[in-house]
């Protein structure tokens, strides 16, 4: 748990931001595919092969080709893993159960570091999303619920701010940057939301006809990404227009 100290030393700013009044528009999938990863909790795509990393319940890291067929997998012990994000080097994947951020290399799948995030509440209330915002350079882990937080972090992942986006929807299960903007998932809501980078401001938002959507990303032609935790899947959609 941050204390009040270290929330004025960090000089952190809470905001309370509304989805009031915005209307959101009915997409449909395109197409899906069947993965045999069990629980997929979050998904990627590795901006230099294209194909994906994806994580599961279970504490494992997959790597996939496009059709969701299992290239590598690593086992993290003792982990349920529910976020990940890939740059050029890196494979970033949020173990929620111990507020810890593995970071694996990317060529080789080798833990490099492990590093702890504090933050308080229950086992399966920790963080739910990741992703770097390249608009202020700052990586973002985002808490599922009760209450949703976002959290800037610097490059060693010491928060820098926070941020209360529980107005938003009643849960985040994933994040993604592309295209300028952030873009956060609602499991229950079935919601995809895309924010102002900087202000976190809701620009606009799409519901989704999919159980248990989970993961969300972008592939390179800009076609939206949703993995079904329960029925092992990964959805595509037509790049979502304002």
């Amino acid at each position: 748990m941050i204390s009040k100290r270290n929330l004025m030393a960090f000089g952190i700013a809470i905001l309370s931001l509304s989805c009031i009044g915005q209307k959101s528009t009915k997409v449909k999938p395109n197409q899906w595919i069947s993965t045999k990863i069990p629980e997929p909790s979050d998904i990627c795509m590795d901006p230099k092969t294209a194909n994906f990393f994806v994580v599961s319940d279970d504490g494992i890291l997959y790597e996939t080709d496009q059709s969701g067929k299992i290239n590598r997998k690593v086992v993290e012990e003792d982990a349920d893993f529910e976020a990940v994000y890939v740059d050029d080097n890196w494979v970033y994947a949020v173990n929620e159960k111990h507020r810890k951020v593995c970071i694996y290399d990317r060529l080789s799948l080798k833990k490099i570091r492990t590093l702890t995030v504090p933050y308080g509440g229950g086992r399966n209330r920790g963080f739910e999303a990741l992703t770097f915002n390249s608009s202020t350079k700052k990586f973002i882990l985002i808490t599922e619920k009760d209450p949703i937080t976002l959290f800037e972090l610097d490059s060693n992942f010491q928060i820098t701010n926070q941020i209360d986006l529980s107005k938003i929807a009643r849960d985040i299960s994933a994040a993604s940057f592309y295209n300028d903007a952030i873009w956060l998932l609602s499991d229950e809501d079935r919601t995809v939301f895309k924010l102002d980078p900087i202000s976190y401001e809701i620009k606009a938002k799409w519901q989704l006809p999919v159980i248990n959507p989970e993961g969300l990303a972008f592939d390179q032609a800009g076609n939206v990404l949703i993995t079904c935790d329960d029925m092992q899947r990964i959805y595509y959609f037509n790049k979502l227009e304002n």
